[in-house]
């Protein structure tokens, strides 16, 4: 199940907070920033990792919370490169493959999923080219609730 909800991904106290990154290791706008900033292990995971296209649409599980089976980042590999110049890094078949990563896992620790419209602020797609890989993966692991969250960082 798909729901919309009004929620800064810092404030997620238990679930999955899921977002994108680079295959650049470089992680220093965005939600991106915001994650790593709360919860820096994410970051130096990302960083222990190889970079460059063999990532893309991996993604990696980092326990954050007191509980370590409660509270998960997933870095999801969703575009090789990145920009700021409104140019399309994300890649939308990326996104699908490493979200439905993040839903096997929550599936498995029977988790929601918290992430953002993914790929879609510096990643330079419409959700609307993203929407219909995540309904794929919300019907397959439809056990899984995943909130895609509307209310901006540090609100």
């Amino acid at each position: 199940m798909i729901e919309y909800i009004e929620k800064d991904l810092t404030t997620v106290g238990m679930g999955i907070v899921a977002h994108g990154v680079n295959c650049q290791h470089k992680m220093g706008s965005g939600v991106a920033k915001a994650i790593i900033e709360k919860w820096p292990t994410a970051y130096n995971v990302y960083m222990a990792e190889p970079k460059g296209k063999a990532m893309l649409g991996t993604a990696n599980m980092i326990a954050v919370g007191e509980l370590s089976d409660q509270l998960w980042v997933a870095n999801c590999y969703t575009q090789v490169f990145y920009g700021y110049g409104g140019g399309q890094y994300a890649d939308a078949d990326a996104i699908e493959r490493s979200i439905g990563q993040v839903a096997q896992w929550a599936d498995i620790y029977d988790l929601p999923i918290f992430m953002p419209k993914i790929g879609c602020g510096l990643g330079g797609l419409k959700w609307e080219d993203v929407l219909p890989g995540v309904e794929r993966i919300s019907e397959k692991y439809n056990r899984v609730t995943i909130y895609i969250c509307d209310l901006p960082i540090g609100k």
